[in-house]
């Protein structure tokens, strides 16, 4: 659902137009997400030292994109890897920081794809959340992860079946059902920009 117009929204216009400089005019989605009891809890409330997230869909040497699961997820949901961006951190130094963290590769931005700025709603009020998605090569072969704790493996696909992960992505059931469609939501983005396809 578009996002109306009057909504806030957590977007800095000059880092976005420094970015698109530099790696290219990204896309621009807005949603309007009514959030489940679920998100409520994991998004649908103001975090003061979070003003966003990277999104970094790594293509790996073998020519697909890398995806990851999380020792938290009650069965393996493979996904692109994602991370915060703390409150004063340019988003291009939380994007290096976090494939730091969760890959430990070393790698060279591509391509800006795109910008999904979120409105999440409970009761009438709502929480704007802004995702930067990235494309990438990956320089390095091995996967060295410094965040432990938060990954437990790693899988790779083509881009053009990042359309398969975002249905999977909103197929989940139960109290994921809400986050799986706004995870989808990057994969179908990248999707859509990789391979050119305008259906998902």
């Amino acid at each position: 659902m578009p996002r109306h117009a009057h909504e806030a929204t957590n977007i800095d216009q000059k880092e976005l137009e420094a970015l698109a400089k530099r790696y290219g005019q990204p896309l621009c989605r807005h949603f309007c997400i009514e959030t489940d009891a679920y998100m409520r809890e994991y998004r649908g409330q103001k975090d003061p030292d979070r003003r966003g997230e990277v999104v970094f869909a790594i293509r790996q040497m073998n020519g697909e994109i890398l995806l990851h699961t999380k020792h938290r997820y009650e069965t393996p949901i493979y996904r692109l890897p994602t991370g915060g961006i703390e409150r004063d951190e340019p988003i291009e130094d939380a994007l290096f920081r976090e494939i730091a963290e969760e890959t430990g590769q070393e790698v060279e931005v591509r391509r800006f794809l795109g910008v999904l700025d979120c409105n999440f709603v409970s009761n009438g009020y709502g929480i704007p959340f802004v995702s930067y998605v990235f494309f990438l090569d990956s320089l390095s072969q091995e996967l060295s992860p410094t965040d432990t704790e938060e990954v437990s493996g790693y899988r790779t696909v083509p881009a053009d079946e990042l359309c398969a992960v975002s249905q999977s992505l909103r197929a989940l059931n139960l109290e994921r059902r809400c986050w799986g469609y706004w995870r989808s939501l990057a994969h179908e983005l990248v999707y859509h920009a990789l391979t050119g396809c305008t259906k998902a």
